[in-house]
């Protein structure tokens, strides 16, 4: 939803003839279902007009899915207005009389589950069609959307018989917002001279969104993270036992390959996502438990074959072989090898999600913590 005025200067007419209002042209770039509700008119006693108009519209955002499930997304919804208007946000009339009211107006009832919305930047800047490189910024305004946005849901605010009350009517127009800026290049007046041949105002909000994170953790992150752990438990079950071995492998990799299945409801991009690089890691430490046992399971086959011959070694090789070095029988081989096992696997992985977490997460705490 998008509020707008624009102060029109109303001609007076001496001879009683209808007065034709001009009003300026707004387009909206990549937007779509384009809907114009509330617009009416009032006149002021100095000949100024004002026209209040309501856009409902459709807008499209490019989004990067690299960091998905922990992405932070930045859409835009640009404006033109042509025919050499200004456009600014939150006019000071006497309507409109607080500066920092938000000139986005975020309804609760409206929020995406998937995403929260953390920050809008709304800017108005000059264009020329003829001169390259004249443009300005001559307007900014953010709007900081983090403190209340969570005590809404958390109010309810979203169900119909909790709206208007004294906790959730702030929720309609809530919003820390401040005018101004670095990023402001030129100044107003100087808009209202650059009305030449080929000059067009324009403005663009910019919606800093970050994907919610709890049901991804709930219905990938964290049975994956359970189902890689409970391949780890065969590290501990005795390597001569082969069924509960083998059975233990074979359900933990059958269950990691049921929980990649998920990935095809997932947004289809050409490029690797965070999602995906967990769940092939999650997927490599499980089939590696599996091709442990069998080096293991190996190692016990060749102990067995070889108990005859060595129970006919003498005992002056075995004093020979006290006095040096041991040599590991194949069983004690395959013993050591589920030792290491149970040390190196939980570290390595602990190490990789150290890694993993540490590169996707840095742009999503800034966001959510207010760093940003």
């Amino acid at each position: 939803m998008l509020d707008r005025a624009h102060q029109i200067w109303f001609p007076r007419d001496d001879l009683g003839k209808p007065i034709q209002i001009w009003t300026p042209t707004v387009q909206f770039n990549m937007a779509k279902d384009v809907e114009i509700s509330g617009e009416y008119l009032y006149g002021r006693w100095d000949g100024t007009v004002t026209k209040f108009a309501r856009y409902t519209l459709t807008s499209k955002c490019h989004m990067m899915l690299g960091a998905y499930p922990l992405d932070v997304q930045n859409c835009a919804l640009g404006m033109n207005l042509l025919e050499g208007g200004r456009l600014v946000w939150g006019p000071k009339t006497e309507w409109f009389l607080d500066e920092h009211k938000p000139p986005v107006v975020v309804r609760s009832s409206g929020i995406n589950a998937q995403f929260q919305l953390v920050k809008v930047h709304a800017f108005s800047y000059v264009n020329s069609h003829t001169e390259r490189g004249k443009n300005c910024v001559y307007a900014v305004s953010t709007c900081d959307f983090r403190a209340l946005e969570e005590e809404c849901l958390l109010h309810d605010c979203i169900s119909a018989d909790r709206l208007g009350t004294a906790k959730c009517e702030m929720c309609n127009y809530y919003g820390n917002c401040t005018s101004g800026g670095a990023e402001i290049t030129c100044d107003a007046d100087e808009v209202d001279q650059a009305t030449g041949l080929g000059i067009f105002t324009s403005g663009q909000i910019r919606f800093a969104l970050v994907r919610r994170f709890n049901f991804h953790l709930i219905q990938t992150y964290g049975p994956t993270l359970t189902t890689v752990a409970m391949s780890w438990m065969s590290f501990w079950v005795n390597p001569e036992v082969v069924p509960a071995r083998v059975s233990l492998n074979v359900v933990t990799v059958l269950t990691m390959l049921t929980q990649t299945r998920k990935v095809e409801s997932f947004p289809e991009v050409s490029y690797v996502r965070a999602i995906d690089v967990w769940l092939f890691a999650c997927q490599w430490f499980v089939f590696v438990s599996l091709i442990e046992y069998g080096v293991v399971h190996y190692y016990i086959r060749s102990d067995s074959k070889v108990t005859d011959k060595s129970n006919h070694v003498s005992d002056v090789s075995q004093t020979e072989g006290r006095g040096c070095c041991k040599t590991l029988t194949q069983k004690e081989k395959a013993l050591r090898h589920d030792y290491a096992a149970r040390v190196w696997f939980p570290v390595c992985f602990v190490l990789f999600m150290i890694g993993y977490f540490g590169y996707y997460v840095i742009d999503y705490v800034k966001y959510t913590t207010g760093a940003i």
